[in-house]
């Protein structure tokens, strides 16, 4: 059995997905389990490709051994000025245990930095002179601050402080003197009795979660296609999907595709196989998998994914429309991925219909596509899965993509901004998905040969890369090479 200190590495490393598997490997470690992750936690972590200090946080308030005191102090020291819930939740178990760590902290980190660890202190409800001291201090030093902290305390030896200072505070500073009464009035109150929050480890993680092979290197995917676990060895194969893959990667995974007992590991190596597709004997082979109805529809709607570079071909566009005429929602999904992907304009027709469909995934598809083939007369429609509150919640980013690509609105690099204003004012975008709107009005303006906007601005402002080379006149065609500077065609960078 491995030691929770070789599976805390191996998840740092991102070879083993942070999941309930992981946790239970880990606690059937028995006693030796806490010491071990105390161990790794006090290691240095420059290397480490995983942040692990949320599942740390949670393995020691799951313990709550004396040992992870030592522990919470260090996270919050790393994270002082965003100390989360879960951090909280974490160490106010410890009560005046952990009240001589906290003070020394704020000593060290000072007034100005100090803010969080006031709070903490607070939350403690451990009344001791030198926290009513500090607080007292961080009501001169800010008062709304200050205010909210002793009324956690509720110590009412704070009473006079606080009735001298709101006794001086000008009548036009409304709410610190609300702040300031409402403390007051609070500790006229019997304090709350503390109520832990029950915490339930197994609960806060996913059944299964893959490896995190964006982080692993091509010879680190390339060992997990040999995993003994079929999700994995999928994810693996997967992993390496619209990469430019070398003769050995090439090989291994056309051995995968031809071999592995499990279809959808098949299905997720013929997709990977899609860089591979101009050498011709794999593109019949791909093909001769897609057109055999006696295959599995996961192994089928593999190469259909896979063959979307040359979808334009008579035999595969065939092949694929025969794949989206199958009862199977899944065939009908990833015919419908294959066509999108493949930017073959009349694929266009197919995705309108599906908007509407009851299948999530189909509909996901169906966003995408009408996205890429810029279906603006629907453009409505992918808005109104903006702010669904059903099983379709979930959509919202592939419809905030395809939404920036398709939204009416003439493409120019001057324009592009007004539309990123135009969405955020309708959908409220979030700092991620203000990210990928930018992504998304970029590829718009590559689809019709123009140079990207917040790209550039990103590399501006890094001074990492230099000016991309100028995109080709006109609109890019699927076989153009890619305005991004690749070398890769269109349809293989860009456009995939």
């Amino acid at each position: 059995m491995a030691s929770a200190g070789e599976l805390l590495r191996e998840a740092a490393q991102g070879r083993r997905g942070v999941d309930r598997r992981l946790i239970q490997a880990i606690l059937d470690n028995g006693v030796e389990a806490a010491q071990e992750t105390l161990a790794f936690a006090s290691a240095s972590h420059e290397a480490d490709r995983i942040d692990l200090d949320p599942l740390l946080v949670d393995l020691f308030r799951h313990w709550q051994t004396p040992e992870s005191l030592e522990f919470l102090i260090q996270a919050i020291r790393r994270s002082y000025d965003d100390v989360n819930d879960e951090l909280i939740q974490a160490l106010l178990p410890f009560g005046e245990r952990a009240v001589g760590p906290l003070l020394a902290l704020y000593e060290e980190l000072g007034e100005e930095r100090g803010s969080d660890i006031a709070f903490l202190l607070a939350g403690l409800r451990a009344h001791d002179p030198r926290v009513l001291d500090l607080l007292l201090d961080r009501l001169q030093f800010d008062a709304g601050d200050g205010a909210l902290c002793l009324e956690l305390y509720h110590d009412p030896a704070a009473r006079p402080a606080l009735e001298a200072m709101l006794a001086d505070m000008p009548a036009e500073e409304v709410e610190l003197r609300r702040d300031l009464q409402h403390a007051l009035d609070e500790l006229d109150q019997p304090a709350p009795p503390y109520d832990p929050t029950p915490f339930d480890i197994m609960a806060e993680y996913p059944e299964r979660e893959l490896p995190a092979f964006e982080v692993l290197s091509e010879s680190e995917r390339l060992q997990l296609l040999d995993s003994p676990d079929t999700d994995t060895r999928a994810g693996a194969a997967h992993s390496f999907f619209n990469n430019e893959l070398d003769p050995k990667t090439r090989a291994v995974l056309l051995r995968l595709a031809q071999s592995d007992p499990q279809a959808g590991v098949r299905g997720r190596a013929w997709e990977s196989l899609a860089d591979a597709t101009e050498d011709a004997s794999i593109r019949d082979a791909m093909l001769a998998v897609l057109a055999d109805p006696a295959r599995e529809v996961a192994e089928r709607g593999g190469a259909a994914v896979g063959l979307y570079g040359v979808a334009d071909r008579e035999d595969t566009s065939r092949a694929i429309e025969a794949l989206y005429s199958d009862s199977s929602a899944v065939a009908r999904a990833k015919a419908l991925e294959a066509m999108w992907r493949s930017l073959w304009k009349p694929y266009a027709h197919f995705f309108p219909q599906h908007l509407d469909d009851s299948n999530k995934e189909i509909v996901r598809q169906a966003l995408r596509g009408a996205g890429y083939f810029q279906l603006t007369g629907h453009a409505d429609k992918i808005a109104s899965y903006f702010d669904r509150e059903d099983d379709f919640e979930d959509l919202r980013e592939d419809a905030l993509f395809a939404y920036a690509l398709a939204m009416p609105g003439e493409t120019t690099r001057g324009r592009i901004r007004g539309m990123l204003r135009k969405i955020d004012a309708l959908a409220d975008l979030s700092a991620s998905e203000a990210e990928l709107v930018m992504f998304a009005l970029d590829e718009r303006l590559r689809l019709q040969g123009l140079d990207p906007v917040f790209a550039a601005d990103a590399e501006n402002e890094q001074d990492l890369e230099p000016d991309p080379p100028p995109a080709p006149a006109g609109k890019v065609g699927r076989n153009d090479p890619c305005p991004c500077g690749s070398g890769k065609k269109y349809k293989k960078c860009h456009g995939a």
